[in-house]
């Protein structure tokens, strides 16, 4: 069993050995870069011993007492095309956990779009060289990637924009989805009726006036919850 997962090893480190080579070259960067963040702080007394570190995040503060020029947008803006709308994403205070809707959910924007470049719409096809793709199916398929929209609305349905495309993405060669069946006829209303709890009389759906004698306070039967599972002996 060990040979037979070092040979499936194996091949997946041949196939991504330029990803591998090259997160070994940047690996020792990026480690250099983040303890960088932490240059200002070394061997000093200060009350807050911060990092630093820009995010580039710009924030609206709509409560101002008088208007002062703020940028019109975050920098970047965040992506929201290619998830689901507003209305379908759940409370994050609940604590169930439904199963996840089939395909993929990432941010479905141009390749080229000035933000979230580093999206998996942009990974690179290591079996496919100068392709890009988010999954390795589309990858391995003869599809190309296609954006949504241009990232900054919704275009049509919130489940099925303009260029045709499920939310969730589907892996390449699945079948359509299909349409819900058409709703059945409706069940009928649940009758209900008040009681006089002296008699055990009611009106019944057709305008006749019942009496069930074990509705009464002087009925003679038991009144326990046993007895409610129980069919009436009579009335």
């Amino acid at each position: 069993m060990l040979l037979a997962n070092l040979t499936s090893l194996g091949q997946v480190l041949v196939t991504y050995h330029p990803g591998i080579e090259q997160l070994l070259v940047l690996l020792p960067q990026g480690t250099a870069v983040t303890q960088a963040v932490g240059v200002s702080k070394v061997n000093t007394k200060q009350d807050y011993m911060g990092d630093a570190l820009t995010f580039n995040l710009n924030l609206l503060i709509p409560l101002l007492p008088a208007p002062i020029p703020l940028p019109p947008q975050q920098l970047p803006p965040p992506c929201t095309t290619g998830f689901l709308p507003a209305q379908q994403q759940r409370v994050p205070t609940f604590q169930d956990y439904p199963d996840r809707a089939p395909g993929d959910v990432y941010c479905r924007v141009p390749q080229d779009a000035p933000f979230n470049v580093r999206g998996a719409r942009n990974i690179p096809c290591v079996t496919v060289p100068g392709k890009r793709a988010p999954t390795w199916q589309m990858c391995e398929s003869n599809e190309y990637y296609v954006p949504l929209n241009d990232g900054y609305n919704w275009k049509g349905d919130p489940n099925a924009t303009l260029s045709g495309q499920p939310v969730p993405q589907l892996p390449p060669g699945s079948p359509p989805a299909q349409a819900a069946p058409p709703p059945g006829p409706a069940p009928p209303p649940i009758a209900a009726a008040e009681y006089d709890p002296a008699t055990g009389t009611y009106v019944g759906p057709d305008g006749r006036v019942y009496t069930q004698s074990n509705l009464a306070r002087s009925a003679t039967e038991e009144q326990t919850w046993q007895t409610m599972l129980l069919p009436p002996t009579g009335n």
